[in-house]
């Protein structure tokens, strides 16, 4: 497949990275509204729903290696100003320890109201996400694209798991963030719907029934931005480096631009039942889904080998759009190192206290600045 049957130009591509703050003991820090003042970003590094979560907005990029330099730019300039205001920035999916204030709310407007609305969903607002942005101006189109992703969903979450551990245990979970998120009334995969005057009313209803509070809360695992005109998918953790996030960014892209090349060809696929999506993000988040070497399918069962039929699926776009080696290099170095998930089990083990588990997650989040500590 050449790059013109992928389209005139390549995709744009967006990414929405959340962050924790975190003490030397491992307990939440809530002082995100300061440490966003003092990295001096505005809206491209701001406080998230929780007092101890900082987000951070990449411009829009086409290439990986310009992606790639404004996630270090922007980890390497939020870690130092939390390391200023006496934190650590970590990506992970989900607080490790229960210590500090894990309920402080964020002084905004906004954000009070969400937590008066969803009380009981609070602790799920303390996980953190990786949110990738694919531009598609054509909603129709974004929303064919939805329909489309969803058997895709469990594949592109095993990919990203990053939150085993939290309240000072493991959780049993590789994604603890998938597990709490469901408390969100519309935290599910998007519909099969017919356009976009049908996905707008479907929102509508939802808001109106009060299962969000806004367009901006409807937090389907993949969406259409209430802000820009892309396809946004949620589905992924906070990813624990920044070649996580590169990797992760790239397979997203690709397999969007898969789908919208389906779906002009009215390539047709089989209706996948929502509950068993539902079933093979469940397995997805257990870790139950494996990453394993190569493009082509695993055999077993279904969700076994969902990561090597992905890969399969995007393979062409990305060899297109010339990011197909640097993508397969990135997916071996995923089977040898393991998840997120993996690699933070790994450094539990080793670490032996609060701190040190801290010192790694930060390492491995900003690197270059946690070598001044």
């Amino acid at each position: 497949m050449t790059q013109q049957a992928m389209g005139d130009a390549m995709l744009t591509m967006g990414v929405e990275e959340e962050f924790l703050l975190l003490g030397p003991d491992g307990a939440v820090v809530p002082s995100a509204p300061f440490v966003a003042r003092l990295a001096k970003a505005g809206d491209q590094i701001k406080p998230e729903f929780l007092s101890y979560q900082l987000e951070t907005t990449t411009a829009v990029c086409t290439r990986l290696d310009q992606l790639r330099r404004e996630l270090v730019q922007l980890r390497l300039r939020a870690a130092d100003a939390a390391r200023r205001a006496g934190a650590s920035l970590v990506s992970v999916g989900a607080p490790p320890f229960a210590s500090g204030p894990l309920g402080a709310v964020t002084d905004d407007t906004r954000y009070r109201d969400l937590a008066g609305q969803f009380p009981g969903a609070v602790v799920a607002g303390s996980s953190c996400a990786c949110q990738v942005h694919i531009g598609v101006p054509d909603r129709d189109l974004a929303v064919e694209v939805l329909a489309r992703i969803r058997p895709w969903l469990p594949a592109l979450l095993a990919l990203t798991v990053n939150s085993p551990f939290a309240g000072d245990r493991d959780t049993g979970w590789a994604s603890y963030r998938y597990h709490l998120q469901q408390r969100w009334p519309t935290f599910r995969p998007p519909g099969a719907w017919a356009g976009a005057e049908r996905y707008d009313r479907v929102v509508r209803s939802l808001v109106g029934a009060g299962a969000a509070l806004d367009v901006g809360g409807i937090y389907f695992l993949a969406r259409l931005s209430a802000r820009y005109p892309t396809v946004e998918v949620r589905v992924a953790d906070a990813c624990l480096s920044v070649e996580d996030t590169v990797f992760f960014a790239a397979v997203v892209r690709a397999l969007v631009a898969t789908l919208i090349e389906d779906a002009r060809h009215n390539i047709t696929t089989l209706p996948i039942p929502t509950g068993v999506v539902d079933a093979h993000l469940m397995t997805a988040a257990h870790g139950q889904v494996r990453v394993r070497r190569g493009r082509t399918p695993d055999g077993g069962s279904p969700a076994a080998g969902a990561v090597a039929r992905l890969m399969t699926k995007v393979s062409p776009a990305l060899t297109a759009w010339g990011d197909a080696e640097e993508v397969f290099a990135s997916l071996d170095r995923l089977r040898h190192e393991g998840t997120g998930a993996d690699r933070q089990r790994r450094a539990w083990i080793r670490a032996g206290s609060p701190e040190a588990f801290v010192d790694f997650l930060a390492n491995a989040t900003a690197p270059v600045a946690t070598a001044h500590k």
